[in-house]
């Protein structure tokens, strides 16, 4: 009877979220400077033939965004979560391998090589707009490929994982700083910090198309490891014993979900601490059984991320902040809020 009910329980909380998310989409769209009411959003969705073309532009853009953030959410809640339990470390994520600082430095060698676009000190000019994600993406799956290969040749257990990432991580990191301070101009500069804000408004249909694949592809993954991770959390020893084997699973799930955050990271910034609050909280509803902290941790990490991003185009109406700061201000009392929790 126990057991059944927490099932119940659990159960219920997952499908409270995904309703919850469901109502954010049409209360999300509703915010912005152009002001349309939440009736009107109904409205419109069910009866498009009555839409205006004007409003019609302005409900897709803002559609996107929520769209782009329920993908993005997906793929680094089930990231934050899945790394937490392979290193054990409730301060894991994807981005402890050193992404983020790896993407910014291809961002970086794009503006300084200036491929397919032209720079002056005053104007970037960029032919294909997917110039700067490529780079970013590619970089970040060096710095991946470096710091899995640097921890398997220390025997891929969760604190060669760990070092391999911090050193690798600030050797990134100070080959930014010291292209920035010798090569690049000030546009230049400023264009690298304000893509390291993070905004979902820069992912378009056709991005949203691979962060949606990227999403149910890796979503899969991690849920279909959720035993593996309650056996990982428990020791190596313990997985073993139990026939998972555990630096595989280790290497897998960190190439998934840096995968995944690299992609995320690409198409709109760095939006790393989604990765790291959005599993705390899925632990404080459903527990610490993966089966349902995987999917509870997506669930929250999108509604999140949606309401950060409808945050962000209101409190400062007509200035829109990016998702990145938004998210950290509200998500930084949470977290000190499980910190007092214990």
């Amino acid at each position: 009877m126990y057991i059944e009910r927490i099932f119940k329980e659990r159960l219920f909380f997952i499908i409270l979220s995904i309703i919850i998310l469901i109502v954010l989409i049409p209360i999300s769209i509703s915010i912005g400077v152009y002001k349309i009411t939440f009736i009107d959003v109904i409205k419109y969705i069910f009866f498009q033939n009555n839409m205006p073309p004007d409003i019609r532009d302005i409900l897709l853009f803002r559609l996107r965004r929520v769209l782009a953030s329920i993908a993005i959410g997906f793929i680094l809640g089930g990231s934050g979560a899945a790394m937490q339990s392979i290193l054990r470390n409730p301060m894991a994520s994807p981005f402890t391998l050193g992404i983020s600082n790896a993407a910014a430095l291809g961002v970086a060698l794009a503006l300084l090589a200036g491929v397919g676009g032209s720079i002056s000190r005053w104007v970037i000019l960029y032919n294909n707009p997917y110039v700067l994600p490529i780079f970013a993406f590619v970089f970040a799956v060096i710095q991946t490929s470096i710091v899995l290969l640097l921890a398997s040749r220390a025997g891929l257990s969760e604190k060669a994982l760990i070092l391999a990432a911090i050193a690798m991580n600030f050797f990134y990191q100070a080959l930014l700083s010291l292209v920035q301070y010798l090569l690049l101009n000030e546009l230049q500069i400023a264009l690298i910090v304000f893509w390291t804000f993070g905004d979902v408004g820069r992912v378009g249909w056709v991005e949203l198309r691979i962060l949606a694949i990227g999403a149910a592809i890796i979503s899969g993954y991690f849920i279909a490891k959720s035993i593996d991770y309650d056996l990982m959390v428990l020791g190596d020893d313990v997985a073993y014993a139990s026939g998972v084997d555990a630096k595989r699973v280790r290497l897998e799930t960190s190439i998934v979900a840096a995968l995944g955050a690299s992609i995320t990271t690409a198409f709109s910034g760095v939006i790393a601490f989604l990765c790291l609050v959005s599993p705390h909280i899925a632990r404080l509803i459903v527990g610490n059984s993966h089966r349902y902290l995987i999917v509870q941790s997506m669930l929250v990490a999108a509604i999140l991320l949606i309401v950060a991003d409808a945050i962000g185009r209101f409190v400062l109406s007509p200035i829109v902040l990016p998702v990145g700061i938004t998210l950290s201000l509200i998500g930084s009392p949470l977290l000190i809020y499980l910190l007092l929790r214990r």
